[in-house]
């Protein structure tokens, strides 16, 4: 096994333009989310989210954004010393990448087959809401199932992408059903049926988890064949 590893690390080593690919695309994710969160605080944002300042945080949009900017950060400065000295980013690394393509993921998911209906798919990619909802997730996902490479992660980072869905509805539901501070912007106490709605989004998130963590580690599998 420990031989395996070696051969593993000495692999991920070699592949120098997916590495440099991969870099590129954390810093776009970085970068889109840097402005999206500018943009909150001085313009405003649109579409389904025309809030300002801190007001943009109650969104699951926005904090999934920022966990993923936050793990692609990581990644991108261990990238960069994995260009210079060769050593693999870490499976921690990978793991937190794993879980912020999860949350914007599910941003990405709940948006396109089911907010869209609810508030037309124009408003959901104005202005701030282009990056947030469209963009970031992309390049989240498919760069992590693509081009991100490190130590391979175990499966029990998939239970660890349900963490963001599962904390974040926790307060949504507190918030919008028992204190009623909020307003159902996600529309998932329609008919007091916001019990279902937890257990779908549940479902949903561990769908996708386990989705990119599956064509994740295929890919590694594959490049991995393929430099032997």
């Amino acid at each position: 096994m420990t031989t395996d590893l070696l051969d593993n690390d000495s692999r991920a080593r070699t592949n120098v333009p997916a590495t440099v690919a991969a870099a590129v695309f954390n810093a776009l994710i970085v970068l889109f989310t840097v402005y999206g969160i500018i943009r909150f605080f001085t313009v405003g944002g649109s579409g389904n989210m025309a809030v300002f300042n801190t007001a943009a945080f109650r969104y699951f949009t926005v904090d999934s954004n920022i966990l993923v900017a936050l793990a692609s950060l990581l990644i991108l400065i261990a990238q960069i010393k994995s260009l210079r000295n060769g050593i693999p980013v870490s499976r921690r690394l990978m793991a937190f990448k794993h879980v912020g393509a999860t949350a914007v993921g599910v941003t990405f998911f709940t948006v396109f087959c089911f907010l869209g209906t609810l508030y037309g798919y124009k408003a959901m990619i104005e202005g701030v809401s282009l990056c947030m909802h469209l963009m970031t997730p992309l390049l989240a996902m498919l760069g992590f199932w693509f081009l991100d490479r490190g130590q391979e992660t175990r499966f029990r980072s998939v239970f660890l992408g349900l963490l963001p869905t599962a904390l974040y509805g926790v307060v949504y539901i507190a918030m919008t059903v028992f204190q009623k501070r909020w307003k159902d912007f996600y529309g998932f106490n329609i008919g007091g049926r916001w019990i279902l709605s937890c257990v779908l989004m549940v479902i949903a998130t561990f769908i996708i988890s386990a989705g990119l963590w599956a064509l994740h580690r295929a890919t590694g599998k594959k490049n991995r064949g393929e430099a032997s």
